[in-house]
């Protein structure tokens, strides 16, 4: 074969099969696992790094701030939390119950602090638009909570109504595969009524999963 056809029919499967095999997996090698920075801080120390994990504003903080009372934590979903120093994420205030848990991408610096915590130094927050909701079943949720911790969904049952250990009255959405926490409605329902809605998948006090910021889509008497 000649070497010009060899060449030619290299560059053609290059064209066609590289892509491919970037599309494929398009954040590959682009973004760093937060649990690998907190499990491997001395590994990433000093390292530019990408992330993606979900802004927490003061929740879920891994001990005390290294560098300011402002810091902020980001939390890979289900995962290890980190503090985050530097540029704050416009839009995403720490006291907005509607910023929290959702998805921002950070560009960083991995620091360790004296008492040996990492923490990022941003130099770039950019949170990332609402994803929109998968349609589950309550048993999907409660099988996998690790695996749906910060997911926004949609549901589709029944509200129900009960009580705490400590007394206090829940709500749920109950469906044939079992029922689950709301953690607050933007309004009041009665007992019975059908609800499609769509929320983020979180934990309660007691690590139990809940659906948090519910927004209420159709309500049906």
């Amino acid at each position: 074969m000649k070497p010009r056809v060899l060449v030619l029919l290299v560059f053609v499967a290059v064209w066609f099969f590289v892509p491919a095999i970037a599309s494929a997996n398009p954040d590959a090698d682009i973004f760093t696992p937060l649990a690998d920075i907190v499990a491997h801080p001395d590994a990433f120390a000093g390292h530019l790094v990408s992330v993606q994990a979900t802004y927490q504003g003061w929740r879920n903080a891994p001990g005390s701030p290294p560098v300011t009372r402002s810091d902020w934590v980001i939390q890979a979903p289900g995962g290890p939390s980190i503090y985050c120093t530097g540029q704050y994420p416009d839009q995403l205030r720490p006291d907005d119950p509607a910023a929290l848990g959702r998805q921002v991408t950070v560009l960083g610096q991995v620091m360790i602090s004296a008492a040996g915590q990492p923490y990022l130094q941003v130099s770039q927050v950019t949170p990332m638009q609402p994803a929109l909701e998968r349609m589950v079943s309550v048993s999907q949720i409660l099988f996998d909570p690790l695996g749906m911790q910060g997911r926004t969904i949609g549901l589709l049952g029944v509200l129900a109504k009960g009580y705490g250990p400590r007394g206090n009255r829940l709500y749920l959405l109950a469906d044939p595969t079992g029922a689950i926490t709301l953690e607050r409605l933007p309004k009041l329902y009665p007992k019975g009524t059908i609800l499609r809605l769509r929320g983020v998948v979180g934990t309660d006090s007691n690590g139990l999963p809940l659906v948090k910021d519910v927004e209420i889509v159709s309500a049906k008497p």
